[in-house]
């Protein structure tokens, strides 16, 4: 379970220390977007990237984070016919 604390001078520093990883690797990506495009295959590629840049636990993370970015703005439900997906008409309503 996580604690509440008072914040350290070595904690202050750990999260400014990984503010900084996730600045650069932001920078990365952004730079290897511009070749790759936004598409899927294009983001992957360059989130994977950008998580090498940074090695441990926080490169680790960059990846998974933007992964799951990508996946919330997929349309499972439409592609396996569940509904949804459709076209960009409205609902009739009576």
């Amino acid at each position: 379970m996580a604690e509440i604390t008072v914040p350290s001078a070595r904690g202050v520093t750990s999260a400014l220390t990984n503010y900084g990883f996730g600045a650069v690797a932001g920078m990365g990506y952004r730079v290897i977007s511009g070749f790759t495009g936004s598409g899927l295959i294009g983001s992957a590629v360059s989130a994977a990237v950008a998580g090498a840049m940074i090695k441990g636990p926080a490169g680790d993370a960059i990846p998974a984070i933007l992964g799951f970015q990508a996946g919330q703005g997929i349309e499972i439900g439409g592609m396996l016919g569940f509904g949804g997906g459709g076209g960009d008409e409205p609902e009739e309503t009576l």
